[in-house]
This record gives C-alpha cells, sequence and structure tokens, in this order.
C-alpha cells in the first residue's frame, strides 16, 4: 500500500467516530493523542501497535521489545505536555516463544514504566501467527499542546537531530553487526521526551512528536495549524550523520527517516532543544538553503503498510 493510505484511514476513521460531547478536546484524528477532560484534569490517551515484521529489527533483545512497545506510547504524550500515569498492554505470541520470552517482553516494559513513574495496571495475552504488542497508555497534563497551534513569528525548536535510528537499521541491514552501528540506543531502545515534553508545554504553541519522520511532524503541524514552516539550513547540524553518508544522504535521513522519537515544538523562545526555523504566514513546509532558495518538504516518511 501506499505510504498516504495510512493517514487517509486515519481521516476515514475520524469521520465515523466524529463527536460532540463537550469533555472532548480532541478527539478521532484530531491529534496524536486524545484529550478529555475530567472535573479539573486533562487527561491525554494514546495507543501504539508494533509487531514483528515491521517494527522488531533483527538482533532485537526481548525486553527491548517490551522497552519499545511502551516508549512509542510515552512518545505520544510527551508530544503533548502530558505526564503519563498509566499502561495497558495486549500481546499476541506466535508459536515457538516461550515463557521466559515472554517474562523478558514483561521486564523490558517494567524497566521503562518504573523509569516514568508509570503503573502497568493490565493487559491481555493471545496466540497468533506474528507477534504483535499493543499498547494503551495515559497521562495527565496541566497544558496540553496539540498541533494545532503554531502561530506566526515563533522558532521552531528540535529536541535532537534526526536520522539517527533509520541509519543504525540501514547499516544492521547492509551486514553490519549490532556492535558496529553508531545509535544502536536510538533503534532498540529509544527515550521518550517525557521531561522535555512537560517543559516544553509550558509555553509551546504547537508540539508533537516525531515518529513516521521529521517531514511528516512538520507538515502535520503546518496543515493543522494554517501556517507555513520554514527549516534554515544554517541553522541545522548534520555532522552526526555525515560521518557515515554523503551531504544528500544525510539530509534525506534528517528529514524523511522515522524511529527517532524526538518532539518538534514551536516557541517564541525555548531553553530547550535545537532552533531549526520559523513559523510564517502562509502554507506549507520548505527547506531553506543558505543561499536563500527553498525546496519543499514533502509529506513522507516512514509506512506501516
Amino acid at each position: 500500500m501506499a505510504e498516504f493510505n495510512e493517514f487517509k484511514f486515519i481521516e476515514i476513521a475520524s469521520k465515523i467516530f466524529k463527536t460532540t460531547k463537550k469533555s472532548v478536546i480532541a478527539g478521532a484524528g484530531d491529534d496524536d493523542c486524545a484529550v478529555v477532560n475530567i472535573g479539573e484534569k486533562f487527561v491525554v490517551l494514546t495507543t501504539d501497535n508494533l509487531h514483528e515484521k515491521a517494527d522488531f529489527p533483527a538482533g532485537m533483545l526481548p525486553e527491548e521489545m517490551g522497552h519499545m512497545a511502551l516508549a512509542v506510547n510515552l512518545s505520544d504524550l510527551a508530544g503533548t505536555g502530558a505526564k503519563p500515569e498509566f499502561f495497558l498492554f495486549d500481546i499476541t505470541l506466535r508459536e515457538g516463544m516461550t515463557e521466559d520470552f515472554f517474562i523478558k517482553v514483561l521486564r523490558g516494559m517494567a524497566k521503562l514504566a518504573k523509569r516514568y513513574d508509570v503503573a502497568i495496571v493490565g493487559g491481555d495475552i493471545d496466540l497468533g501467527d506474528e507477534l504483535f504488542i499493543t499498547g494503551f497508555a495515559a497521562g495527565i497534563a496541566d497544558r496540553y499542546i496539540l498541533q494545532s497551534g503554531a502561530k506566526p513569528g515563533e522558532n521552531i525548536y528540535l529536541t535532537d537531530m534526526t536520522g539517527k535510528a533509520q541509519l543504525s537499521l540501514e547499516m544492521l541491514f547492509s551486514g553490519k553487526d549490532r556492535e558496529e552501528i553508531p545509535y544502536a540506543s536510538k533503534l532498540f531502545t529509544p527515550v521518550p521526551r517525557v521531561e522535555e515534553g512537560i517543559v516544553a508545554s509550558r509555553y509551546a504553541g504547537a508540539m508533537t512528536d516525531i515518529s513516521d519522520s521529521l517531514a511528516i511532524s512538520l507538515n502535520l503541524i503546518s496543515r493543522k495549524s494554517g501556517v507555513r514552516m520554514d527549516i534554515f539550513e544554517r541553522d541545522i547540524s548534520l555532522d552526526h550523520l555525515t560521518e557515515f553518508v554523503d551531504k544528500r544522504k544525510a539530509l534525506e535521513l534528517f528529514l524523511y527517516a522515522g524511529g527517532d522519537y524526538e518532539l518538534i515544538f514551536t516557541a517564541e523562545e525555548s531553553n530547550i532543544g535545537y532552533r531549526i526555523g520559523e513559523v510564517r504566514k502562509g502554507k506549507g513546509v520548505y527547506f531553506v538553503k543558505e543561499d536563500g532558495d527553498r525546496e519543499k518538504i514533502e509529506f513522507r516518511g516512514y509506512s506501516h503498510f
């Protein structure tokens, strides 16, 4: 299937599940997370589904699979500025996976959950043809941040330079051993930017996590906020990639690679993250070269299909 289908399916689901319930601030298809108002609290909800063929690279340990299943959900909450509180999981095991394998997956989850004081409160277990781990996470936000709040005049900030996970994956596919790839932790045990999300939520206009690609995240903010976003060549560093690939490939990885789980947000000023561009009036996302020429940043990245 073409990569845009995932977002087409989200659009279809959002129309079917559109709600007028007043307590729902952001519902199906509105953002990475749902936001509901319960009493005086903003409760942020998210779910993510990982499966063996697309999401668990060869050589990934079962503890790392459990870590990843929780991390991707915590990253979604971080992109809304929420403090994660609770997690549930569904695991579909395939034939040949032992009790020891299952225990190690759960221990990977538990270790990351302890780091962020997240309570794992339940789940479901099944048997199928492929390993699937589906997670559901809930958090609390004092001030929630959506993708739709960017304003002209704000700067664009990134918690860390992207492309590391995809570079490592491609090197793994090329025959490199796990010990030889440069950013193994980015690929196998990504760290959700929970603390950074909570800090940025105090002043950010728009924010989201980066899972499919920086380009997709920027385009989502641009579309939902009704603004143009300019990324400046002079403000980004590709040194973390050009040590291993040429500059053209490095830029492709920086913009269009998935799996980094960083945060992108807009703000007038920020004491965290790297400034990489500006929000302006208009529409679309552009890469502004040092000579002033602009190239459109396309809506593409990692595809789940």
